[in-house]
């Protein structure tokens, strides 16, 4: 079956309406995601780094207070006097052998 090439002329510009109707629909969102990716990256060139050194100052911060309420903490001692109960460790004797002979065969 051939052809005729009013056919394939007419099928070519049915392809080429239909890609200059994507490219205008799809232009201003593909810009607007592309511009806004853009802007972004403009402010965080000049933010990030007063960021970076407000988050470093922060962890400085935190990192000195957790440590002074630890020390704080570690050196209270209790009100009134504690009962502890001690109980003598477990000697290897009273283990059951987990290695011998093994059972022997009669």
């Amino acid at each position: 079956m051939k052809r005729d090439k009013k056919s394939i002329a007419s099928t070519s510009a049915v392809i080429g309406a239909a890609v200059l109707a994507c490219a205008a629909c799809c232009a201003g969102p593909l810009l607007a995601i592309v511009s806004s990716v853009g802007a972004a990256s403009l402010v965080g060139a000049y933010w990030i780094p007063g960021l970076l050194a407000v988050a470093v100052l922060a962890g400085i911060v935190v990192t000195v207070l957790l440590i002074r309420r630890h020390r704080a903490r570690a050196c209270q001692l209790p009100a009134t006097r504690v009962a502890v109960d001690i109980q003598p460790a477990p000697s290897r004797d009273d283990e059951p052998s987990l290695s011998g002979p093994g059972p022997v065969a009669r």
